[in-house]
């Protein structure tokens, strides 16, 4: 059963609800999922109070960026937006034969549950430079992340099932401690048939080749050997958490022709499916006996000389980094969500 939320209702006499679409689709019926929220939706929306006060972070004024203003005001959704997905049941659902598929069972013996996974998840807010991880979970952690373009988006893997546009961001990755390999650049094209247009748009000098091991149904190639755990660090506003972690990396949109095709609003959308990337992630490191943390503060500029991208196409838009991470004793941790088991 594909997992969108009610809210976003359906185009034409199709129930919103989740359980219809499935019965209309395994029928063979069409069904057109809106990029926008339903009017409906948004007059019930309104009609809603909120409750409690929201407590000021700092006793100084905040800072102004009227930039970010514009921005703001540039990427505004339109209510009279239109376009919407066609979901259809064309065929059976295809099958990867790779045990590393996305959608595969368990594949971390003895590991804990999901439930106990998603419950533990934390931040990590530093690494030991020590950590590495096998080449193996580094191959999963990637599988996990690929959304499965040759499915219809209601047949892909969860939670991709819940983006109804195609893939739009790729992974530049800084590989510094991962058993097998060797350091340096790696990129992991999410969706296999942009690795052409990616490579035209990146140093004519990389590789390009795939590491010794690597599936292969998983689009992952290395670019440059060498010791990135500086240059990684650098790109991330000197944060050593890049440096020190397993890998890091770059989340690379496909800048201009996603805006061209949705319109400028879909801005924030490529920030949504960043957002879902991080949290397969974070599970990932989770799972394997490591952890992750997002980097929120990178310069973009640098890391487009880094990979080659020299125009809007590509853009940075999000970093992440996974390692052996560091206890800060200064925190104190409770059991999550009221839970005491």
């Amino acid at each position: 059963m594909a997992r969108y939320p009610q809210a976003a209702g359906f185009a034409g006499n199709v129930s919103a609800r989740p359980t219809d679409q499935a019965a209309g689709l395994a029928a063979g019926k069409t069904i057109f999922l809106p990029l926008s929220l339903v009017p409906d939706a948004i007059r019930e929306l309104r009609q809603l109070f909120w409750h409690g006060k929201a407590n000021r972070l700092s006793r100084d004024d905040p800072v102004q960026w009227e930039f970010l203003d514009r921005v703001e005001a540039a990427s505004w959704k339109s209510s009279t937006e239109q376009r919407v997905v066609e979901l259809n049941r064309s065929g059976p659902t295809v099958k990867t034969p790779n045990n590393l598929s996305a959608d595969a069972p368990n594949i971390y013996p003895g590991q804990p549950r999901a439930g106990q996974v998603i419950r533990q998840r934390r931040s990590a807010l530093a690494f030991d430079g020590k950590t590495s991880i096998s080449a193996g979970s580094f191959f999963t952690m990637l599988a996990r992340v690929m959304p499965r373009v040759d499915r219809d988006p209601c047949q892909r893997p969860m939670p991709w099932d819940v983006l109804p546009w195609e893939p739009a961001i790729h992974l530049a990755l800084f590989v510094h401690r991962v058993d097998g390999l060797a350091p340096g650049l790696y990129m992991l094209a999410r969706d296999p048939a942009k690795v052409d247009s990616l490579r035209r748009a990146m140093h004519p000098q990389f590789a390009w080749t795939s590491p010794p091991g690597c599936p292969e149904d998983l689009p992952l190639f290395l670019l440059q050997e060498g010791d990135a755990r500086q240059l990684a660090a650098q790109v991330s506003c000197h944060q050593e958490i890049a440096g020190k972690s397993a890998f890091s990396l770059g989340m690379i949109a496909e800048f201009e022709s996603s805006l061209r095709r949705y319109g400028p609003w879909f801005y924030r959308r490529l920030f949504w499916e960043t957002g879902v990337i991080g949290q397969v992630l974070y599970l990932e490191a989770e799972a394997t006996g490591v952890r992750a943390t997002g980097i929120g503060c990178f310069f973009d500029d640098p890391v487009h000389q880094v990979f080659g991208f020299n125009d809007v196409m590509f853009q940075s838009l999000y970093h992440f980094t996974t390692g052996g991470h560091v206890e800060d004793p200064r925190l104190t941790t409770l059991p999550p969500y009221g839970l005491d088991h």
